[in-house]
């Protein structure tokens, strides 16, 4: 089997449609219905309006649906330390075992504000 040269298949660099960028088609659309005066998100919202006066829920919910996006971003992925977190959790057992070797009576409030106060200055 003869060998390829370099750049055949795979991903390579630059090339593709841009991420985020429009199709010609969708710009040309777009422009055309702002000419228009028209809105498409305006039309969704009074057709849920619509919908909801004639009690048809399942499209109220469906129009209402398809505008979520356009008012409301997707909440984005939270990231979570588990190791900073499972050091959290060892440090308030340690003061728990110390608090009661020293037979101390804080309250479980003070106790876990002193742990992450104690946390936060490392």
């Amino acid at each position: 089997m003869a060998e390829r040269g370099k750049g055949h298949g795979g991903k390579r660099e630059g090339s593709g449609r841009p991420k985020g960028s429009r199709m010609r088609r969708s710009e040309a659309l777009a422009e055309e219905l702002i000419m228009a005066g028209r809105c498409p998100a305006e039309a969704l919202v009074r057709l849920a309006e619509e919908c909801e006066a004639q009690g048809d829920v399942k499209e109220a919910i469906g129009a209402w649906k398809s505008i979520l996006p356009y008012v409301y971003p997707k909440p984005k992925a939270v990231e979570f330390e588990t190791e900073r977190a499972l050091d959290f959790a060892r440090d308030l057992l340690e003061m728990r075992t110390q608090t009661a070797k020293k037979d101390v009576n804080l309250d479980h409030v003070a106790m876990v504000e002193q742990a992450l106060a104690d946390f936060e200055e490392r």
